[in-house]
């Protein structure tokens, strides 16, 4: 075989986002074994298996997820070429991962303009712990992520600073409880470490009342005034309270918001992330006006 069908790796890149052939003939505009034989005669031209069926679903082969990466590229390329010969603006669609934190603090004053700018680019959120989004851009399985960085091992292109503040809601006093009792995100939370670092450098006893991987969770153990959470400042409600040395709590390092964008990300994916530097660079007083 001398070339790939890019209309081929489309449908098998279809496949893997959308987890299965009836919702990727769906987005492709096929039917489902329109786009079954399709992968099938792919598999039968390179002489290689691609996708593994079993009852949990479909997976890739090793093959399979290395042929997938180059796929990407490619059709990337060719999005660029095109776009670049017509002379329009970008379209397609844009994988883009970050933190639930972030989706109020940095996303939704971000989309609004990019919405305006590139209205037939569609873009899909995957939220998760920073720490599972950094390797699914390596891996091609998102295009860009905006995360936390991990203090010890800075990757990624810088874009924010964060304070990190001691939190807790109004009408209630969590911080007079001994043990502390906090609000936290699971294992893997990169701010985690350093607010038990923190606690622990101050001698003060802390206990985790409430573990979620939501927003939603941090701000309802929070609003019953069961604990208090410490979260960066551009995620912090308004309304609550903001603790420190008064409440004999430690101050806390900054966090750093970082991107990482895939090596071969499509012209759709840089046009988002550069919408994204501007929208963080704005003082929020701008914003505001």
């Amino acid at each position: 075989m001398r070339h790939l069908d890019t209309e081929s790796l489309g449908m098998l890149i279809a496949i893997v986002d959308t987890g299965g052939f009836t919702a990727a003939a769906e987005r492709v505009g096929r039917t489902q074994s329109a786009v079954s034989a399709r992968i099938a005669q792919l598999e039968e031209s390179l002489g290689v298996r691609l996708l593994e069926r079993s009852r949990r679903g479909i997976a890739l082969t090793e093959t399979g997820e290395r042929l997938v990466a180059h796929a990407r590229r490619l059709l990337a390329y060719e999005s660029e070429a095109l776009s670049d010969l017509k002379g329009g603006t970008p379209e397609g669609s844009v994988r883009l991962g970050m933190p639930e934190d972030y989706i109020d603090a940095y996303f939704t004053p971000a989309i609004a303009r990019f919405a305006a700018a590139y209205p037939r680019i569609e873009i899909s959120i995957r939220c998760d712990l920073s720490k599972a989004l950094e390797p699914e851009v390596e891996r091609g399985h998102l295009d860009l992520a905006l995360f936390t960085r991990d203090l010890s091992r800075p990757t990624g292109e810088l874009l924010k600073r964060e304070k990190m503040l001691w939190l807790a809601a109004r009408g209630h006093r969590p911080e007079r409880n001994d043990p502390l009792p906090l609000a936290l995100f699971p294992t893997g939370c990169r701010a985690r470490p350093h607010i038990a670092a923190a606690l622990d450098a101050a001698g003060r006893g802390w206990r985790v009342a409430c573990t979620t991987s939501s927003m939603g969770g941090i701000h309802s153990a929070v609003e019953t005034g069961l604990c208090i959470t410490a979260l960066p400042e551009c995620a912090a409600p308004a309304e609550w309270r903001r603790l420190g040395a008064a409440e004999g709590l430690p101050p806390l390092p900054d966090t750093e918001v970082g991107l990482v964008l895939a090596p071969a990300a499509s012209p759709a994916a840089r046009r988002l992330a550069e919408t994204l530097r501007a929208a963080m660079a704005t003082p929020k007083a701008a914003e505001a006006a």
